[in-house]
């Protein structure tokens, strides 16, 4: 009789182990998609200046409480910015994206994409840097608009989430990626398409390095037709003598800015993946909004030619590039920003220097180095501006980028390391001059031990306040015309997600934090590049909401 009680005693425990995870409340109404939007996109903006409207100050910001806390289950990082609406808020999380009500974090609708794992270089997720959402427009159905991994972009109707369309981007399934996010305008729809080879090159072992290169596309954003193709280098052929292929990478990883006066369009652009270099890696390009043909090219740093393959060179004999280049993309979007000297395209580039550009000719108006420089920056995923100022996050850091892929994971235990030289924090400039205005190097606490905070996630802008996440987790919102701190939180702790399941936050990076109405939203988690240490808190997995108290 013994026996049975035993066998059901572990048949319920396996049963146990492997419950479905916790689900949030379904929402009891129905989601509005005609409610007014509050916020958008990566940078908040056509211009990409990540200025958001919202009601949060620097006499307000303060008193903010945390309405609810998303936890993407089974995930080590939050990616995305989430687009929000007066009703919703609709994010990424791992494979899933996900409609939820703005003040209570029930849910409308979940999307998952596709399972999809390559050995030794990873699983797909949502990758692109931000949920776009499109509005109705006649009978025309409001959208939800996102990227993955392995280059697909999804369409999705916004009212419920059911799929409208989807394609893959890229020209070979094997490498590209969509990392920057969408624009939508003039009723096209603007795709940045980056490249993973860069990355991928130490598992790929049979070919030589490198044959996918950066695009940019423009879709119409309800069918998902391609209207033109910008390929930022020619297809890749062999190279005899040196034994690789080229031209390859200029990668696009961060969102167009759009200038509809003058009907083009300015996008930052990667290094190359191998010799021969090309004079549009590094660069910001102007591009014709109607053809996507090229009008003008700043070079900011040439000849270079980087690929991970010569950090595990010594350990395993990878294809590399000798002697590796400094890898300083523009990552960061480029700006369009109207100063009291005129219009100007300010970048911002991993080598540490901010660029003032004349968006009709290319021409440089100044330049200003605020960092040393660094494979993670330097300035790393974006600055913000109020016109006036250009505010800009510093991080000067590197590591080994092996460590991205799951066979770097396996083999070291890379971490992030300060450059020589490194000046991180976070500065402002003078619009129209590039004159410094005020820096700020704020420190926390390691083990007890004074420590300098790293700034790579973009920065983001509310009235008269700056946030600015570090990557030990922490976010400070700093009154932007002088820097002083005016609230903190930190964000890498565990947490209890809105359904009950529990989780924590973690590095901030990327996507940084966005206001919106009378809330503040950050991504708290993300494990890219090395895990926990005395910069970086490493893994997480928390959509952080705060809400101002009602007046």
């Amino acid at each position: 009789m013994r026996q049975p009680l035993f066998v059901f005693t572990l048949l319920s425990l396996a049963l146990a182990a492997i419950a479905p995870p916790a689900v949030a409340a379904a929402c009891a109404e129905a989601l509005d998609v005609a409610a007014p939007v509050l916020a958008n996109g990566f940078a908040a903006d056509r211009r990409n200046t990540r200025r958001y409207a919202s009601a949060i100050t620097a006499d307000n910001v303060a008193t903010l409480r945390l309405a609810w806390i998303d936890v993407a289950a089974g995930s080590t990082e939050k990616r995305g910015t989430p687009a929000v609406t007066e009703q919703a808020v609709f994010f990424s999380a791992g494979r899933r994206i996900v409609a939820a009500d703005r003040r209570s974090g029930c849910r409308y609708w979940e999307y998952e994409i596709p399972a999809k794992t390559t050995p030794l270089v990873g699983s797909n997720a949502v990758r692109s840097s931000a949920i776009y959402f499109v509005a109705p427009d006649g009978d025309r159905p409001a959208l939800v608009l996102a990227g993955d991994f392995y280059g697909n972009f999804y369409a999705l109707n916004a009212a419920d989430g059911r799929l409208r369309w989807s394609r893959f981007l890229g020209t070979e399934r094997d490498h590209h990626m969509i990392t920057g996010a969408p624009q939508l305008a003039d009723g096209k729809l603007l795709v940045p398409v980056s490249s993973k080879e860069v990355l991928s090159t130490i598992v790929e072992l049979l070919r030589p390095c490198c044959s996918s290169h950066g695009l940019l596309q423009a879709l119409d954003p309800y069918t998902g037709t391609t209207l033109w193709t910008y390929h930022a280098t020619a297809d890749a052929k062999y190279q005899f003598g040196s034994g690789k292929m080229a031209p390859n990478g200029v990668s696009l990883w961060g969102t167009p800015a759009v200038d509809l006066a003058r009907r083009r369009i300015y996008v930052g652009t990667g290094q190359n993946l191998t010799p021969p270099t090309t004079d549009n890696s590094d660069a910001v390009l102007a591009l014709d909004l109607d053809s996507g043909a090229p009008l003008w090219t700043f070079q900011a740093t040439a000849g270079d030619a980087f690929n991970v393959g010569c950090e595990l060179n010594a350990l395993l004999g990878f294809d590399c590039v000798r002697p590796g280049g400094p890898d300083f993309d523009f990552g960061a979007p480029p700006m369009l920003v109207h100063t009291s000297a005129g219009d100007a395209v300010i970048a911002g580039a991993k080598n540490g220097v901010v660029y003032s550009l004349d968006p009709d000719r290319g021409t440089p108006n100044w330049s200003r180095r605020v960092g040393a420089g660094g494979t993670l920056g330097g300035i790393h995923w974006g600055m913000a501006s109020d016109e006036a100022r250009v505010y800009v996050a510093v991080s000067d850091v590197t590591t080994r980028k092996s460590s991205g892929l799951s066979i770097g994971q396996r083999l070291e235990k890379a971490q992030i390391t300060p450059v020589e030289g490194a000046r991180p924090g976070i500065y402002a400039l003078d619009a129209a001059s590039g004159a410094l205005l005020w820096e700020t190097h704020p420190t926390h606490l390691a083990d007890g031990v004074p420590t300098p905070s790293i700034y790579s996630a973009a920065l983001s802008l509310s009235n008269d306040l700056l946030f600015a996440g570090a990557l030990d987790g922490e976010l400070l919102a700093l009154r932007a015309s002088d820097g002083t701190e005016r609230w903190r939180y930190a964000s890498a702790v565990p947490v209890t997600g809105v359904d009950g399941s529990a989780g924590n936050g973690g590095t901030i990076d990327s996507v940084g934090a966005i206001a919106a109405g009378d809330n503040l939203l950050l991504n708290s988690g993300y494990d890219t590049f090395g895990s926990r240490n005395a910069y970086q808190a490493g893994p997480g997995n928390a959509l952080y909401v705060w809400r101002l108290p009602p007046p």
